[in-house]
C-alpha cells in the first residue's frame, strides 16, 4: 500500500463502498421487500455515501475538462477518426466544452439529489456508454488514453476501464434507490445551484479558451527546464517532453535553448487569424536583438514562405511535431519565452505581450 499510487487507492475506496453499499441494499430489500431508505437507515447512509463520491469525480472530471477543452476536443477526435467519423471532427471542440460542464451540473444533481428520476437516468446511461468506451480502447489498443481526467492525471486503458466499471457499480444503487432520493434542502434551490454550476462552469471554460488554462497540466508548463524536460528519461524511459525534433526550414537557425527566445507556436499558421499574425511580426520588429524570435509549425514550408511574404514576418521557422505544438500552448499563435531554455512565461494571441513586458521578465 505504501508504494501504491493515490488514485488507486481511492479506486480502491470507490470499490468498498460500491460492494458495501449494493449489499446493504440486497439484504435491506430481502428484509422489508422494499427500496424504501426511510425503512433503511444504513442503506440510505451509503446511498448518500455514494452520491458525494460519484459526485466528487464527475465534478472532477468535468473540472479538467473545462479547464482545458481543447485538449479534450482533441482526444474526441481521435475517437471519431477510430470509430471512422471524421464528419464529426469540426464539431470535437464544442462536444468537448458541452460534455465537461454536463459533468459538473451532473455532479451537483446527484449529490443535491435534483429531479433524481431523470438525473439517475443519465448519469447511469452516460456511464454505460464511457465504460464500453474505455472497454473498447483496453480491450481494442486503438487508444492509448482515454482522456477521462485529461492532462491532469494519465491512467492507461484498463484502469480507465476498471474505473467506469466501479462507477457503475456505485451509480446502481443510485439509481434503484432514485425514487425516494429527496432534494437538498428544496427542489427550487438544488435547481437554481444545478443550473448556476451549468453556467458558471461554462464560463469558466470559454475564458480558459480565450486566454490558457487557468491550471496546466501539461509538461510544458511555466518553471520547466526544456533541455531536461526533452532529454532526461522519466519513468517510462522517455522524456516527459518527448518527441521535440527541431528543423529549422525557412530563416536562420540558430540554438533555442540558449539565451532568450521567445517561440511564437503556430500549429495552425494558415488557419490563425491575420491580425495576430500581423501583430506577433509587430512583436518580433520591437523586441531587442538579444531576444531572438522562431516560429514553430507544422505547416508546409511554400505556405509558410507564402505567408511570410503577406504580412511581412520577420523571424526564421523551425518545423516540431504537430502533437508536440499544440501540447506546448493551446492557442495558434501562442507564445513562449525561454531564458537558457527555461519556460518564463506563456501567452494566448489575446493577451500578446508587449516588447517592454517580454524585457521586464528577462532582467
Amino acid at each position: 500500500m505504501q508504494n501504491m499510487p493515490t488514485y488507486k487507492i481511492i479506486g480502491l475506496t470507490y470499490l468498498a463502498v460500491g460492494i458495501l453499499t449494493c449489499l446493504a441494499m440486497l439484504t435491506g430489500y430481502l428484509r422489508t421487500r422494499s427500496l424504501n431508505l426511510d425503512k433503511l437507515p444504513l442503506t440510505k447512509l451509503l446511498v448518500w455515501v455514494c452520491r458525494l463520491l460519484v459526485g466528487a469525480l464527475f465534478f472532477y472530471s468535468g473540472f479538467v475538462k473545462a479547464n482545458d477543452f481543447i485538449g479534450f476536443g482533441y482526444k474526441l477526435e481521435e475517437y471519431f477518426y477510430v470509430f471512422k467519423m471524421p464528419f464529426m471532427v469540426p464539431y470535437a471542440e464544442t462536444l468537448a466544452w458541452f460534455i465537461s460542464i454536463f459533468e459538473i451540473a451532473l455532479a451537483f444533481a446527484i449529490v443535491l439529489g435534483f429531479r433524481m428520476r431523470q438525473t439517475a437516468w443519465l448519469a447511469l446511461l452516460m456511464m454505460i456508454f464511457f465504460t464500453w468506451l474505455t472497454g473498447y480502447s483496453h480491450f481494442t489498443g486503438k487508444v492509448t488514453d482515454c482522456g477521462c481526467f485529461g492532462d491532469a492525471l494519465k491512467i492507461k486503458p484498463w484502469e480507465s476501464f476498471t474505473k467506469d466499471l466501479i462507477l457503475l457499480l456505485m451509480l446502481i444503487p443510485v439509481f434503484l434507490a432514485r425514487k425516494y432520493i429527496r432534494p437538498v434542502p428544496s427542489s427550487k434551490i438544488a435547481g437554481f445551484v444545478v443550473l448556476g454550476a451549468f453556467v458558471l462552469s461554462g464560463a469558466y471554460a470559454y475564458w480558459c479558451h480565450q486566454n490558457l488554462p487557468l491550471i496546466d497540466y501539461r509538461p510544458y508548463k511555466v518553471g520547466v527546464d526544456l533541455n531536461e524536460c526533452t532529454t532526461v528519461p522519466g519513468p517510462e524511459g522517455i522524456p516527459k517532453c518527448k518527441d521535440w525534433y527541431l528543423e529549422f526550414l525557412i530563416g536562420e537557425e540558430f540554438p533555442v535553448f540558449e539565451g532568450n527566445t521567445l517561440m511564437i507556436d503556430l500549429y495552425y499558421m494558415d488557419k490563425a487569424p491575420e491580425v495576430a499574425l500581423r501583430e506577433s511580426a509587430e512583436l518580433a520588429r520591437a523586441l531587442p536583438p538579444d531576444v531572438r524570435v522562431v516560429g514553430l509549425t507544422n505547416t508546409s514550408p511554400s505556405v509558410v514562405q507564402q505567408l511570410i511574404e503577406q504580412y511581412g514576418i520577420p523571424y526564421p521557422f523551425a518545423f516540431l511535431d504537430e502533437t508536440v505544438l499544440k501540447t506546448i500552448i493551446r492557442s495558434s499563435p501562442g507564445y513562449v519565452l525561454l531564458k537558457d531554455g527555461v519556460i518564463l512565461q506563456k501567452w494566448h494571441y489575446n493577451n500578446r505581450p508587449s516588447a517592454k513586458e517580454i524585457e521586464a521578465l528577462l532582467r
